[in-house]
């Protein structure tokens, strides 16, 4: 039965990089710090100017030309950081980009890299790394403010359903609910889901409540 209906702004991520402080010195030196090239719409978070190279275990030393590239150019295989540092690096790729990577990578939520265990190389300028844990293809989600959460009826971890308009309108079921008091009201979901749904940034969707939506 539904109950209750709103509108939530939709945002799209491409393929990015959360990086740890042990790993960002790795990468860039130690006591490197990111440089912010672009505000993201949850507060503090950032898009940094700085990238680094991903590749296959398979694929690295090869010739450029056989290397490992998310496209066909050779310099597709970037992948930019989002700032800031965290308690651990996670790389979120889509479903299609693992099938080009030859992995099979979880279904997870943001920030919860428990039992992850796809390996890629992670290059930086001066060093590198094997990534061991941490590869995810994160779960669609809704960010909401204690405030978002109360005026709706949300708990943390719940799961809603969220309704798209245009020429291709989807249903996206087992949308996860997160809650916090610096959160802003967004969904995200990935390249493929937007592709799929025919929408671009800036869209927005109808999040359905229901009494008898789940927890994750």
């Amino acid at each position: 039965m539904r109950t209750k209906k709103v509108i939530v702004p939709i945002e799209i991520s491409a393929r990015h990089i959360h990086i740890s402080r042990k790993d960002l010195d790795t990468l860039f030196g130690k006591g490197y710090e990111l440089t912010p090239f672009k505000p993201l719409s949850q507060t503090q978070q950032y898009a940094a100017e700085e990238t680094v190279q991903v590749e296959t275990l398979a694929s690295r030393g090869k010739p450029t030309e056989e290397r490992f590239t998310f496209g066909k150019a050779p310099n597709r295989n970037t992948v930019r950081i989002l700032g800031p540092v965290r308690p651990h690096t996670q790389l979120e790729i889509s479903l299609t980009d693992a099938i080009n990577l030859g992995i099979k990578p979880q279904l997870h939520v943001s920030g919860d890299i428990k039992g992850t265990n796809q390996k890629l190389v992670i290059i930086g300028p001066k060093g590198e790394f094997i990534l061991m844990h941490g590869v995810i293809v994160p779960i669609r989600h809704i960010h909401a403010s204690d405030k978002d959460a109360k005026k709706y009826g949300l708990k943390d971890r719940q799961t809603v359903t969220v309704k798209t308009a245009g020429l291709r309108p989807l249903i996206f079921a087992n949308v996860i609910i997160r809650v916090h008091e610096t959160f802003r009201w967004n969904m995200h979901i990935d390249v493929d889901e937007a592709n799929a749904a025919g929408i671009a940034m800036g869209a927005k969707g109808e999040v359905i409540i229901s009494k008898h939506d789940s927890h994750f």
